[in-house]
């Protein structure tokens, strides 16, 4: 894209940019669009720089201003792992906008948010905030979505292997190799749920149940658009879990076809409970991963953090059901 394509605004915010962008980040592909941005963000009269350094971000975002200065808008060039790495690097106070260029994107699907630099532009100029939670995963942040089991131990072994950029086809030898080796340890679960009478934290953490597959979701967001939880929101205070019990090659299987046609939800080894916070422990090695990066293995401390992030939203995005 030329540059001078881009119209130059009439500005009724002030603003700079940071792109923060991995240069790992999903196949490789449209990163020249990052170039492009910024060329046209300068041809515009908008101060902007580009850093792969997260400490670089995180200094430049604890920065104070005063009411005279500019707005900082951060402009995470990646997928989802790339905006939570940022944000969890900046204040709460910090506008994010999205640019995705990672292998699913799915926070940046669920808002509308595309690689195109001039729409980018659209959304810094006239787009609007939105402040959602995010969870909290043993100290490190989540905005779509935790999985633990077999899925987890997927992303794991492309976790080890992987030594560039990467698509879904990537994952084949991963998923793969995990079939024949996972043996679906149980997972013991306790949550606790928001009182419904006040709004706030209320019933204590309920008895210690089983299951063979655990996930908590922030958004109704999971990878190739498989409607999992479609009813988790973004802004309500609360997370969303889903706990199935089967822990066979076969019961993944009927769970993947349950899921595909929206039928799981009505099966009795399938739990689905809205909480503000959770445990998850194993008595074997269990992975976990957080909007699709490998972060560790059990035990895990969940809470969600409400109105954590802000999301400066494209000017066209309306909330819309899955």
């Amino acid at each position: 894209m030329n540059p001078e394509s881009f119209n130059k605004p009439q500005l009724n915010r002030r603003f700079s940019v940071l792109v923060c962008t991995s240069p790992k980040a999903g196949n490789g592909t449209g990163r020249d669009r990052i170039a492009h941005l910024i060329e046209g963000l300068r041809a515009a009269g908008i101060q902007a720089d580009v850093t792969t350094d997260i400490a670089c971000v995180r200094a430049k975002s604890h920065e104070s201003r005063g009411p005279d200065d500019d707005e900082l808008i951060l402009v995470t060039a990646g997928g989802d792992g790339t905006l939570a790495l940022v944000a969890q690097n900046t204040p709460a106070s910090s506008v994010l906008v999205p640019m995705p260029l990672g292998t699913e994107n799915l926070l940046a699907r669920h808002f509308g948010f595309v690689a195109n630099p001039y729409a980018i532009m659209e959304t810094m100029l006239h787009g609007y905030n939105h402040a959602i939670d995010a969870g909290c995963a043993n100290g490190k942040l989540f905005l779509v979505m935790m999985t633990c089991g077999f899925d987890a131990e997927v992303v794991r072994a492309m976790h080890l292997r992987r030594r560039g950029h990467i698509n879904r086809f990537s994952y084949a030898w991963p998923i793969l190799r995990t079939l024949t080796r996972y043996s679906f340890p149980p997972l013991q679960v306790t949550w606790q749920v928001t009182n419904p009478a006040t709004g706030e934290e209320g019933l204590p953490m309920s008895a210690e149940e089983i299951y063979r597959w655990a996930m908590v979701f922030n958004l109704p967001r999971y990878a190739a658009s498989l409607p999992i939880e479609t009813g988790a929101k973004e802004d309500d205070g609360q997370l969303d879990f889903c706990g199935l019990r089967n822990g066979t090659v076969l019961g993944g299987i009927r769970y993947l076809g349950g899921i595909v046609a929206g039928r799981h939800i009505y099966w009795a080894d399938v739990t689905r409970q809205t909480i503000v916070r959770c445990r998850i422990t194993s008595p074997l090695p269990v992975s976990y991963q957080l909007d699709g990066d490998y972060a560790g293995r059990l035990p895990l401390d969940i809470h969600v953090l409400p109105k954590q992030i802000t999301l400066r939203l494209p000017p066209s995005y309306r909330p819309t059901t899955l």
